[in-house]
């Protein structure tokens, strides 16, 4: 199993470890719990506290000795809901406190593969189609294969088309609610650029990789027209071998 799964709901990775070995060897002293993850005894206690005040571990004392067994991993539902519960109960509370911008143009910067999470669900979120360029299936390079398939998922449910370009050397993410239309290779990028709702994205495709989000009503609107004339282009660009530059059509026969 991957243990990532588990974090990714809020766990840290030595209440995880702990747990999985509950799971797999059973009821245990903290001893052989630190045997089997190479966690410091002291640590071990620091966890299994943890996990107690989330209902996930019990404790047995047997002649003078302690010993810790899981609880069935659908506690961990029941954990989450008890959290989403009192989240709910005080979201007004919170939504009293944010007063966003509401014309002012406003620019989000994330790293790491939290970020490509945080655009799968604004997208989600906004219920737009939306179009691009640079389509590529990069992203599963970065997150777990069961958040790319819960994001189409939740896109066929909400029945979220897409329009994007791309490299014809390039994969992508292929969906039957996404249309893609091949331009040349030598349109190869390390980023993703889409547009929806009134934002536009930009996913970096580096080593830790950079989604930047611009939340402008006017960039978006400019970006999709932008797109609309590449889409509908019969001819694309390609390099003059002599010149390097670009033409948007392909070079005239000279008259003999």
């Amino acid at each position: 199993m991957d243990q990532r799964i588990l974090e990714q709901v809020g766990f840290s990775k030595g209440e995880t470890e702990i747990y999985l070995v509950l799971l797999k060897i059973g009821e245990s002293t903290a001893s052989e719990i630190a045997k089997h993850t190479k966690i410091a005894r002291p640590n071990v206690y620091d966890y299994l506290n943890k996990l107690k005040e989330k209902g996930l571990t019990g404790f047995v004392s047997k002649n003078h000795k302690m010993y810790y067994f899981p609880s069935s991993p659908e506690r961990i539902i029941d954990y989450i809901d008890e959290k989403k519960d009192i989240l709910l109960s005080n979201i007004d509370n919170l939504l009293d406190l944010y007063k966003p911008e509401k014309e002012a143009s406003k620019i989000e910067v994330y790293e790491g593969s939290e970020g490509f999470k945080i655009l799968m669900n604004d997208i989600i979120k906004n219920n737009k189609d939306f179009v691009g360029w640079g389509g590529s299936d990069k992203v599963r390079e970065y997150v777990s294969e069961h958040i790319v398939e819960r994001y189409l998922n939740l896109r066929k449910k909400m029945n979220i088309h897409g329009k994007m370009l791309y490299a014809e050397t390039e994969n992508v993410l292929e969906t039957p609610l996404t249309k893609f239309k091949k331009i040349p290779k030598e349109f190869t990028s390390p980023s993703t650029i889409i547009s929806y709702g009134n934002n536009v994205a930009i996913m970096i495709y580096t080593a830790i990789p950079v989604i930047i989000i611009v939340r402008s009503k006017e960039l978006s609107k400019s970006y999709k027209k932008h797109f609309e004339l590449l889409w509908e282009k019969k001819e694309y660009p390609i390099l003059c071998p002599n010149c390097k530059s670009a033409y948007w059509d392909k070079p005239a026969k000279k008259k003999k």
